[in-house]
């Protein structure tokens, strides 16, 4: 509500059956019968009525509001919503201004700029309690894997330390890596 008005129009005018508008929406039947809910001191019939789905709603069991889309600009803004990834940022560490001098690299004799930014992503109460519970949060078709790059004859090599060295040294297998 925005000014004692519902920002979204609500309610909608009585409609004998559902039609499409010189605008391309549509304006959903809502039949005028005497039936109401009272909330909040307030007649509510079925034009205070958000369009769902019946199937949905218990499937899910949460609501979602179902409406028919038309425009190529809607469909674009649902894609870019649904596949836009995690909420990130770029933060800029400032230790100059408590006094601590900025990350120095010995080897290259010079400021590390790498180190004085990072990337942060914000992860919201939603996904925090997904990941404890262990669910996928995404998946990735065909799976995506990095591959271990190395120098030749320099690929890395795990082992227990109940293991023999002379055979693994001379086994085979650790000469083929996903890179060679």
């Amino acid at each position: 509500m925005k000014k004692n008005q519902c920002s979204k129009h609500f309610p909608k005018p009585y409609q004998e059956s559902t039609t499409v508008d010189t605008r391309g929406f549509a304006i959903y039947r809502r039949s005028h019968n005497t039936l109401f809910v009272q909330k909040g001191g307030i007649h509510m019939d079925s034009r205070w009525v958000v369009p769902y789905n019946m199937y949905l709603l218990k499937k899910f069991q949460a609501h979602i509001n179902v409406e028919w889309c038309n425009k190529t600009t809607f469909i674009k803004y649902l894609f870019k919503y649904v596949t836009k990834g995690a909420d990130c940022s770029k933060a800029y560490l400032e230790s100059v201004k408590k006094g601590q001098p900025a990350p120095y690299d010995a080897q290259t004799t010079t400021i590390n700029e790498v180190k004085e930014y990072l990337d942060c992503r914000y992860i919201c109460e939603q996904d925090a309690c997904w990941r404890i519970l262990g669910y996928d949060i995404h998946r990735h078709y065909p799976a995506v894997e990095r591959m271990p790059v190395h120098l030749p004859n320099e690929n890395f090599v795990t082992f227990s330390a109940r293991t023999k060295m002379d055979k693994l040294v001379s086994a085979d297998f650790l000469r083929r890596t996903m890179l060679t």
